[in-house]
């Protein structure tokens, strides 16, 4: 299986169309509809959230928040996770340290290679970021949902949490 694939998820060639199906359990074209409608949901909301909130999604916010979630990382590490190239996750991590949002360091497995962390002033911007999104979200919630709406939500993050720690893929 290549590196960074899904376990559990087979490419199915069918009669003219390439498509994702979960081994087992997932084989019903509703289930495949639900998980579309929830990977295109779930990305229209960050993008709205970012939007709105003015916090762009860019490379920089992007590894400010892998390094605070991963803590001191390498830029090969950087690169495998935000699946781009070593040189421009170099190039970001490189800029950020001039700028004072990272700090970096030899690794003490391999001097060659650089660790990054966040510096004091990276964790501002983070949490300054996080901030305007969570506040432009719970703006969003009280004026648009009502209180079952809100349950509900509530009962689908609970899911969402789920499947993300499932450890299946």
């Amino acid at each position: 299986m290549p590196d960074g694939y899904c376990i559990g998820l087979v490419l199915q060639r069918g009669a003219g169309s390439d498509r994702e199906r979960k081994s087992g359990d997932m084989t019903d074209n509703a289930n495949f509809e639900l998980s579309e409608r929830l990977r295109a949901g779930i990305g229209s909301f960050v993008r709205r959230t970012r939007e709105c909130a003015g916090t762009p999604s860019d490379a920089r916010s992007e590894t400010l928040g892998l390094l605070d979630r991963k803590g001191p990382l390498s830029a090969a590490m950087v690169a495998k996770a935000r699946a781009v190239t070593h040189q421009s996750a170099r190039k970001v991590l490189s800029d950020m340290e001039v700028e004072g949002l990272v700090t970096g360091e030899p690794s003490p497995r391999d001097g060659r290679e650089r660790l990054y962390r966040l510096s004091e002033d990276g964790m501002v911007e983070l949490r300054q970021s996080r901030s305007a999104r969570t506040r432009w979200i719970a703006i969003q919630l009280e004026n648009i949902l009502d209180k079952d709406d809100r349950e509900t939500l509530a009962a689908a993050i609970v899911l969402l949490e789920r499947i993300a720690s499932s450890g299946s893929g």
